[in-house]
C-alpha cells in the first residue's frame, strides 16, 4: 500500500491537482460567508469529491473507458427520468420543482443532477466513438456524433437548463476538432446555427403565419436577454447586485468571510458565487481565481498533447473542453457579458453533483497523464492528413 501511495504521488500531476484543491477550498469559504450549513455541506462535498477522483486516477482509464457507452446511457436514463410524466415531486426519488425547473433527483441528503454527469458521458463516448475512425472527416460521418450530442442536449432543454445544455455544442466541437474533423465543415454548421438563430427567437411568438411553430425559447429566457440588451432594473437584479457587490471589493477586498453586498444577491452560492470571491478579495484575489483555472486549462491541455493513444488524448481534451466553457459562461453570466443561464462555476459553485462530477473527471484526467502508452500512430494524431483544409 505504501508503494502504491509513493507512485501515485510521483505520478500525479500537481499543477492539476494543486489548482482544485485550491479553487475548491475557496469555493467552501465563499459559501460557508454566505450559509455557514451550505459551506459544511460544501466541505462534505469536496471529501467525497476527493475521495472519488482517487479512485478514478488509481484504475487505468482504458479499464474505465469499456464503460464509457454504459454511463452513456445510464446517464441519459437519468435525465428521461427527471422530465416524465407523473414522477413524483417530494420523497426519495422525487424530482423536485425548484422554480419550475425540474433538474435534480432527489436522494436524500443529496440532490443528484443527471446534467452534471451527462456533460462528462458524452465526453467519454464522443472518445470512444472517434478514438479508431476517421469517417467524421465527411458531412455524413459526422451525423452519428452530433447525435449522441443532440439527444442529450433536447433532454436537458426540457428540465429545462439552458447553462448545461449550451455545453454540449462546444464540447462536441472541441473533440471533433481534436479528433481531426475538416474545419470547413465544422465552420459551415457554425455558419448554419447562426443563421438560424432568429428562427429561435421568433418561434412561439404571436407572429403572422407562425403560430403553428413549436416554442423554442421560453418566456423567461426572453426576458433575460431583453434585460441584457435592455437594462431593467426588476429583470436584470440578479446580476445587477453582483456587479455592485463584486465592484465594492476594490482592489484588495474586504476580507474572508466579509460580504455585507453580497448577502443580497439572489442565488450568490450557485451561479453569482464570483461576486463574493470579487467583495472578499478584490480583484487581485479574482485575478488569483483566474490564474488558478488558467493553469489548470495548461496543465490539463499538456496532458492530452503529449498522449498519443487516441482514447486518452481526446478524453483529456474534452474534460478540458468542458470545464473552459462551463468556466467561460458562469464568468461572462457574472460580468452581465450574457444572459443569466444558470450554470455553476467549477469545484467552487455550491452543488454536490457539479463538484463530485468535476472532481471524477479531473481523476481521469490525472490518470490519463500518468498512463500513456506506447502505441502506433500518425504524427498529431489525425493532423497529418495530406488534404489538409
Amino acid at each position: 500500500m505504501q508503494r502504491f501511495w509513493r507512485q501515485l504521488a510521483i505520478a500525479t500531476n500537481w499543477p492539476v491537482l494543486g489548482s482544485v484543491v485550491l479553487l475548491s477550498l475557496l469555493g467552501v469559504v465563499s459559501i460557508w460567508a454566505k450559509d455557514p450549513q451550505y459551506g459544511k455541506k460544501q466541505l462534505l462535498f469536496m471529501v467525497v469529491g476527493l475521495a472519488c477522483m482517487l479512485v478514478f486516477q488509481g484504475v487505468n482509464y482504458l479499464r474505465i473507458g469499456q464503460f464509457a457507452w454504459l454511463f452513456y446511457f445510464f446517464s441519459l436514463a437519468l435525465c428521461i427520468y427527471i422530465i416524465m410524466p407523473g414522477v413524483p415531486r417530494s420523497g426519495f426519488g422525487s424530482v423536485p420543482d425548484v422554480r419550475h425547473i425540474h433538474a435534480w433527483i432527489d436522494l436524500g441528503p443529496l440532490l443528484l443532477e443527471p446534467a452534471e454527469l451527462m456533460k462528462f458521458a458524452l465526453v467519454g463516448v464522443l472518445a470512444r466513438y472517434l478514438r479508431y475512425r476517421s469517417n467524421y472527416r465527411t458531412l455524413a460521418g459526422l451525423l452519428p456524433p452530433f447525435a449522441l450530442a443532440l439527444v442529450p442536449l433536447v433532454l436537458i432543454l426540457k428540465e429545462p437548463a439552458l447553462g448545461m445544455a449550451m455545453l454540449c455544442v462546444p464540447t462536441l466541437f472541441a473533440v471533433l476538432f481534436i479528433a481531426g474533423a475538416r474545419k470547413r465543415h465544422l465552420l459551415g454548421i457554425v455558419a448554419i446555427a447562426l443563421a438560424l438563430m432568429p428562427v429561435a427567437w421568433v418561434c412561439g411568438k404571436n407572429v403572422p403565419g407562425h403560430g403553428h411553430v413549436p416554442l423554442l425559447m421560453q418566456p423567461y429566457q426572453w426576458d433575460r436577454v431583453k434585460a441584457l440588451v435592455f437594462p431593467d432594473q426588476e429583470l436584470g437584479y440578479q446580476q445587477d447586485r453582483a456587479i455592485l457587490a463584486f465592484a465594492t471589493g476594490g482592489g484588495y477586498g474586504k476580507g474572508l468571510g466579509s460580504i455585507p453586498l453580497g448577502q443580497h444577491v439572489p442565488e450568490a452560492q450557485n451561479d453569482m458565487i464570483f461576486a463574493l470571491i470579487g467583495e472578499q478579495l478584490g480583484f487581485f484575489g479574482s485575478a488569483l481565481l483566474l490564474l488558478l483555472y488558467l493553469v489548470l486549462f495548461i496543465a490539463g491541455v499538456e496532458i492530452a498533447a503529449r498522449t498519443r493513444e487516441p482514447f486518452g488524448r481526446l478524453l483529456a481534451f474534452g474534460i478540458i473542453a468542458v470545464l473552459v466553457g462551463q468556466t467561460f459562461l458562469n464568468l461572462t453570466v457574472c460580468v452581465r457579458l450574457m444572459p443569466v443561464t444558470g450554470i455553476t462555476l467549477p469545484f467552487i459553485s455550491y452543488g454536490g453533483s457539479s463538484l463530485v462530477a468535476s472532481f471524477m473527471a479531473v481523476g481521469l484526467l490525472l490518470n490519463v497523464g500518468k498512463n500513456r502508452p506506447l502505441v502506433m500512430a500518425k504524427n498529431s494524431f489525425e493532423f497529418g492528413f495530406a488534404d489538409s483544409d
